[in-house]
């Protein structure tokens, strides 16, 4: 048998778990992460996906790049290559003079000793460059593409001044003394990775062998080496005595790119652990910054952003977008027609469907006309009943739903239909019904983009509306350049068409 005394005790400790379980059902915002601890003179870190810069410490002082010289050396190879001017199967001459440059380490360090009268294939001469920083082989790639390395410096500083660096280049190498910004570096990486993406090939090498040598890479964020760090591949370093110590590194987290730039570190171990915390970092920033929890690093991220900022309804569940569920009838409507709304695109009501219009009850028989001279005279007792007014009527199969209010307006205004009478909001939406949807509520050029290797798929009720929304680029064929017109599309599909859909208004 319980006591009083301990029946109190009893309803105090429940007392004090209800409070502890409310309390815990309290959402309290995450603080923000705190900013990293750099001993580098300059850094940067940058989201790749979208080029923000997620933190930076003097990140705009001209500083000495040393060997990182050699990411823009390697981009314009890359260049001739993508022109057909290379392959990298083409053997390229070593003349006698840059086999002497190749064994020169007090003037052009981070040697690796060429052969004097062969050549060497463009791919071995790319990761001799990228992966042990060998010198010598940025001149020979820089005569033999331009004529001379002063040549070749040119097209430097012009491709940077293109990409909206800031650099004074005055060599192919960094073993002398040049100039640039962290945040100039980090473009030039970005821009490296988006347009030629098989350099990731290169830079995530930890070493290579050339002429029965093997040369480490110096980049030692990559697996396996002193300071790895997970993701990492790629991308280069940089030393020289007037440029301490440097690095450019990237790194990717459950599919998410983050790009980090250190300038004049104390030392090697100072570059690679600044590194890792700047990596650590914008990671961080990327789940704190991320609208919902489920899309931190997923490819949807910036447009599910975008539309939350817009005030778009995105029908989320808590800190949670399921960005990989397909998507309803229902959830479409209500972020097309919200996207329109806060974008002051609306279409206007048509004439014949005004929210104002009333219609009669059906089964319902109006009386003949009465003619003015007749009166009639109604029973004392009996009131005269009033006509309810009535809007445009509902779909059957919407009331009492979350998104009642969002498909009426949008049926209103001829952007969507229902068949029979119901709407069917819970059953997912194809790509081409989405398809007919946008051809309806927005005003999209007659042409054609169609020419998708299943576009005989395409129903014929919206082939028309599917060659509109293609041409206007709203729509994008998959693997092998389909469509999926009967696919059904997921939640982050959506809101990438939405995101187009708004970028055209």
């Amino acid at each position: 048998m319980y006591t009083s005394k301990s029946r109190r005790s009893m309803r105090v400790m429940g007392l004090v778990l209800l409070l502890a379980f409310l309390l815990s059902s309290v959402a309290i915002a995450a603080p923000a992460p705190e900013k990293p601890s750099v001993t580098a003179a300059s850094a940067i870190v940058m989201d790749y996906d979208t080029g923000e810069v997620l933190y930076e410490k003097d990140a705009d002082t001209m500083r000495v790049p040393a060997s990182m010289t050699k990411v823009m050396t390697a981009y314009i190879i890359f260049e001739e290559l993508e022109a057909g001017n290379l392959t990298l199967d083409t053997m390229v001459p070593i003349s006698a003079a840059n086999a002497q440059r190749s064994r020169d380490g007090s003037n052009y360090p981070a040697s690796v000793p060429l052969p004097a009268g062969s050549s060497v294939s463009v791919d071995t001469l790319l990761k001799l460059i990228l992966v042990p920083s060998a010198s010598a082989s940025c001149i020979v790639m820089a005569e033999y593409i331009s004529g001379s390395e002063a040549a070749f410096v040119q097209r430097m500083n012009a491709t940077a001044q293109r990409l909206g660096m800031t650099a004074e280049y005055k060599n192919s190498h960094g073993a002398h003394v040049h100039y640039l910004t962290a945040r100039s570096q980090a473009i030039l990486v970005r821009e490296f990775i988006h347009r030629f993406p098989q350099i990731l090939d290169y830079t995530s090498l930890t070493g290579v062998s050339f002429n029965g040598k093997w040369y480490p890479n110096t980049n030692k964020l990559l697996p396996g080496l002193d300071y790895a760090y997970s993701g990492v591949d790629g991308f280069k370093t940089g030393t020289i005595s007037a440029a301490g110590y440097c690095l450019s590194a990237t790194a990717v987290k459950n599919g998410h790119r983050i790009i980090s730039v250190v300038m004049k570190s104390s030392n090697d171990r100072t570059r690679h652990t600044d590194s890792r915390a700047l990596l650590d970092y914008g990671f961080a920033m990327v789940e704190y910054q991320s609208p919902y929890a489920d899309v931190a690093y997923h490819w949807c991220r910036e447009d599910v952003a975008s539309l939350k900022d817009l005030g778009v309804e995105l029908h989320a569940s808590g800190d949670s977008f399921r960005p990989d569920e397909v998507i309803t009838r229902a959830e479409f409507t209500a972020m097309l027609y919200t996207a329109l709304e806060r974008s002051n695109a609306l279409p206007e009501l048509p004439e014949t469907a005004s929210p104002e219009e009333t219609t009669a009850p059906e089964n319902t028989t109006l009386p003949e006309e009465t003619p003015a001279s007749e009166e009639i005279t109604l029973p004392e007792e009996t009131p005269v009943p009033e006509e309810p007014v009535q809007t445009e009527p509902l779909f059957y199969d919407i009331y009492g739903h979350w998104a009642q209010d969002y498909i009426q307006k949008a049926a209103q205004l001829d952007l969507i239909t229902g068949t029979d009478g119901y709407f069917t909001p819970d059953r997912p939406i194809t790509r081409q019904e989405m398809m007919v949807v946008l051809d309806r509520c927005l005003e999209l050029p007659d042409e054609n983009g169609l020419g998708f290797s299943d576009d005989d798929d395409i129903a014929l009720w919206a082939l028309e509306a599917a060659a509109r929304t293609s041409a206007a680029g709203l729509f994008q064929g998959g693997n092998g350049n389909t469509l999926r017109p009967e696919a059904t599309c997921s939640r982050a599909e959506a809101v990438t068409v939405l995101s187009r859909v708004i970028d055209m208004l």
